[in-house]
């Protein structure tokens, strides 16, 4: 009996301790504003675009090449596991569905509601262009609405809807208003420049349907006759950059503290980027890659590129070997490396390519000229005004020197160099001998095996309408 009173006074007393416990973890925010989530979804977007630039869009488009080994990519065999990263770019929708709900919710926010329709905007233009047809409709449904397979929208849909929500979200912004919260590791609260970035986009996108959506080239005029009431970037200043402030975890994704010194050095800086360089003199060339090791702190710095995709005992001895080959510039493994969305440089190309296309009166010459020297700035390349008289470079009314000129622009810009060049084909690129896709670069990558086994039904209809998920099938918007 006495054994039982104990046995039962011990529950008691747990029962009544249990109680008394407080489940609350005090350093985790009870409420949540949108100046706390804003930032977050800015640097993961901006840690995928510059991952992938650098194991996917570069070694695509000939920017970089493996040195000592085959990858899948720059042979062009491009696999499910390839896209993982950009697919998970959906798990920042939700974030800024929050940010849309608490900005709904009270007073002051509309902003934070419009910077939210932005970004998700962005997001999809990286998707779709990687993938073609995508979970638009549908996608971010999971939580609110209990849909976990959501249903692919054609390219052509999430296009025609992408830019009207660029335009109603730029037209929503109260330039007069603040950020309450903060929160803006961009433009700092600035809205002037959302709505530059907006137009910007919106101009990028734009373009790159304009060969199949006619309205898309109407919009270009006006967008460009009216540039009060549709401005875009004006300067380096107003570039979409993020930049890391060099204190973990807020560090450029390259940097040694997230890639080892030996595995970023995996990669060379290809031939053609490195030839194309020295043939016109151009100062990016020592912003894009780093001399030879042997050659470094010499006299007599040397810069040699890698052809891309050589057999695997060329490429390890190409040249007299790895000491001999150019590692891409000291710069990205910084820790502070700005990851790049859009610059200035890239709007200077499109407006001179709608001016040569005769979309606007603008002069092609002068919006050429600038852009190059947009991009020099932008890169901190010393700038000789006689680079611009170089015959390779001196604009004489062809498109080729626009998109090639942009090709260099682009470095490290996400997937946009790829982007550009399924829409363009130029830059003129020559596969490597060890390619396994009959010497055609790839136009887009399969859907990830997640797809295939959580959203089957929708995959399969999506699939089959992009080829039977192939590679080679093209966007809706390539010619």
């Amino acid at each position: 009996m006495r054994n039982i009173f104990i046995v039962t006074a011990f529950l008691l007393a747990g029962l009544t301790a249990c109680k008394k416990v407080d489940n609350v973890n005090p350093n985790v925010p009870v409420v949540v504003n949108p100046g706390v989530v804003l930032p977050q979804v800015i640097y993961n977007v901006s840690n995928t675009l510059v991952n992938n630039a650098f194991e996917l869009n570069n070694e695509l488009i000939q920017y970089t090449c493996m040195n000592n080994t085959f990858t899948e990519v720059q042979r062009f065999k491009l696999l499910p596991a390839n896209s993982n990263g950009i697919w998970n770019m959906y798990n920042r929708l939700r974030d800024l569905d929050d940010i849309i709900a608490m900005s709904e919710k009270a007073d002051g926010l509309t902003n934070y509601k419009a910077i939210a329709r932005l970004l998700k905007t962005y997001i999809f233009s990286v998707i779709t262009d990687v993938y073609g047809d995508i979970p638009y409709t549908d996608a971010g449904k999971g939580a609110s609405n209990t849909l976990f397979t959501p249903k692919y929208d054609k390219q052509e849909d999430v296009y025609k809807s992408m830019l009207e929500e660029l335009k109603d979200a730029a037209a929503s912004i109260n330039t007069s208003a603040t950020l309450t919260f903060g929160g803006d590791p961009v433009f700092k609260g600035t809205m002037s420049k959302w709505i530059r970035f907006a137009n910007s986009l919106r101009l990028r996108l734009l373009m790159r349907a304009s060969a199949k959506m006619p309205a898309a080239i109407t919009e270009i005029r006006t967008m460009l006759a009216s540039p009060q009431q549709y401005p875009l970037m004006q300067g380096n200043d107003d570039n979409f950059v993020y930049k890391y402030s060099g204190s973990l975890p807020d560090v450029y994704p390259l940097a040694p503290n997230y890639v080892r010194d030996f595995d970023f050095k995996y990669k060379s800086v290809s031939a053609f980027i490195v030839d194309s360089l020295k043939k016109f003199n151009d100062s990016r060339l020592f912003q894009f890659a780093r001399p030879t090791n042997a050659s470094a702190g010499t006299a007599n710095p040397q810069y040699v590129g890698l052809p891309n995709s050589l057999p695997v005992t060329e490429s390890a001895n190409y040249n007299g070997g790895y000491n001999y080959q150019s590692y891409l510039g000291t710069r990205f493994q910084s820790n502070t490396e700005p990851a790049i969305w859009i610059t200035w440089a890239e709007v200077l190309f499109l407006k001179a390519e709608a001016a040569q296309k005769g979309y606007s009166s603008e002069n092609a010459t002068d919006l050429y000229n600038a852009a190059i020297k947009a991009s020099f700035e932008y890169w901190g390349a010393p700038f000789q005004t006689n680079y611009l008289e170089h015959p390779s470079v001196k604009f004489d009314g062809q498109l080729s020197k626009i998109y090639l000129q942009k090709f260099f622009a682009l470095f490290f810009t996400g997937m946009e160099a790829w982007n550009e060049y399924r829409r363009t084909g130029y830059p003129l690129l020559v596969p490597g001998p060890t390619n396994v896709n009959n010497g055609k670069i790839p136009n887009r990558i399969p859907y990830p095996l997640s797809e295939q086994s959580l959203n089957r039904a929708n995959y399969t209809d999506a699939a089959q309408r992009m080829g039977g998920d192939n590679m080679n099938f093209k966007m809706w918007w390539q010619e």
